[in-house]
């Protein structure tokens, strides 16, 4: 692509250098603020960080927290730049696609002028917050996020390039931000494809083994089904204790240190893609360290999170960098008669999944009583059969997770790859016919 001819200083602390033929102008003579009134027949539209700006229910209903009363609520038409006040720095900023009502909390929008294409704006909006520019113009009221209102739009310097241009702009980025998008969706399914493909392997391998022409017996447990005739069903109780944080030997902020005067307390955060992962780290005092010697954790011990919206993550402790204990959302099994890795991988199949979900109680705050996860139910083959499965496994896993790495890599690549055409193109860097 081509650049344009000449350049001048924009005197735009963001974008130094503009083509020569462009205009700055302050939000305020481009755009004006809406107020409009909300409609009986309104539905609630919903600005999200991605930049879509739709009906609520167009992408789900669950995950939200509905007002009783619609105060200050304001009516959104299609077309309208919306921009999310709080989340303005991760990207919700857009253009609506539907007619409906939002919060308040959003600065709805609408061209002053009519050489102003708000689809322009908005691209060179998104471009704003995703090189932290928004951000470090507001103030953050809460945590992750930032205040940004029209107050502030209407006062920043905005490039201007003529109307044809804004639309060339827009229709060029459209057809290509849309064709890496498909990029990205692909990839995405054929992650989703080889998680599916490790969950029915790990599934077939610890409920049937590796043998295919093994007799196989009726579990008598319906979510088991069929395992091989030789296996036996155990409630955990009998294979390994169970252990979790007593509630008179909690701890609070007060028993919070630094790095180097108390141990690690293991948290649902640690446990990531049934791996440990020890890049965040809480410290606890040692005094409140030893007050619970059965909690502190060893390499080959089973992690499982209790309590929390990850409820039923599991992972075997490996690599421990310290001494570690665990916070009063998890549950570590100890003293075990049956391979360790071998209950992580059950963990991770439909039927343990069945178990857990049907005992989960609570609603704001899930949690899995240690009463009910001592009587689960999972079918045991011999120790040496257990460690030839866990052997299959990890290099089964080891093939499968390469290939998700790679698809992850090129996702990262194309949304890299999106956000530099973008930056480029809204910023005059080069031109587009």
């Amino acid at each position: 692509m081509e650049r344009y001819r000449e350049y001048k200083d924009s005197g735009i602390y963001y974008i130094p250098l503009i083509p020569s033929s462009w205009n700055v102008l302050k939000g305020k003579i481009l755009f004006k603020e809406e107020k409009r009134p909300i409609r009986q027949q309104d539905e609630i539209v919903t600005c999200f960080r991605d930049g879509q700006v739709t009906l609520r229910k167009n992408r789900r209903l669950e995950g939200f927290t509905n007002s009783l009363k619609e105060i200050g609520y304001q009516g959104i038409r299609k077309g309208d730049l919306v921009i999310h006040n709080m989340d303005a720095f991760a990207g919700a900023i857009g253009v609506s696609d539907s007619d409906g009502k939002g919060t308040p909390v959003y600065a709805v929008c609408t061209p002053i002028r009519e050489d102003v294409n708000q689809y322009y704006y908005c691209f060179l909006l998104r471009f704003l917050a995703k090189i932290g520019f928004i951000q470090s113009l507001a103030k953050g009221i809460r945590e992750r996020s930032s205040d940004f209102r029209y107050g502030d739009f209407k006062e920043l310097l905005l490039p201007v390039p003529s109307r044809a241009e804004q639309d060339a702009i827009v229709s060029y980025l459209d057809a290509a931000t849309s064709k890496i998008d498909k990029a990205i969706v692909m990839q995405q399914k054929m992650i989703d494809l080889l998680n599916e493909r490790k969950q029915i392997i790990i599934q077939n391998a610890v409920t049937k083994g590796l043998d295919e022409n093994v007799e196989m017996k009726n579990s008598g447990v319906e979510w088991i089904g069929m395992i091989p005739k030789h296996w036996e069903i155990k409630r955990l109780k009998y294979v390994m204790h169970s252990y979790g944080r007593i509630g008179f030997r909690g701890y609070g902020t007060d028993d919070i240190v630094d790095e180097g005067q108390g141990a690690i307390t293991l948290s649902p955060s640690n446990i990531q893609d049934s791996s440990m992962d020890y890049s965040k780290k809480t410290y606890l005092s040692w005094k409140k360290y030893y007050e619970s010697p059965e909690i502190m954790i060893k390499n080959g011990d089973v992690l499982m999170v209790k309590t929390g919206s990850s409820y039923g993550k599991c992972a075997v402790v490996k690599d421990l960098p310290m001494e570690c204990t665990i916070n009063p959302q998890l549950v570590v099994f100890k003293e075990h008669k049956e391979f360790s890795e071998f209950l992580a991988y059950s963990f991770q199949t439909t039927f343990a999944k069945c178990f857990i979900n049907t005992s989960v109680i609570g609603g704001t705050i899930p949690t899995i009583s240690q009463e009910k996860i001592n009587n689960y139910i999972f079918p045991f083959p011999s120790k040496s059969e257990q460690q030839a499965i866990v052997a299959y496994l990890d290099k089964e896993m080891q093939r499968f997770d390469s290939a998700i790495t790679n698809c992850q890599r090129q996702i990262a690549f194309l949304q890299e790859r999106k956000q530099i055409i973008i930056n480029e193109v809204v910023t005059g860097k080069v031109k587009v016919s």
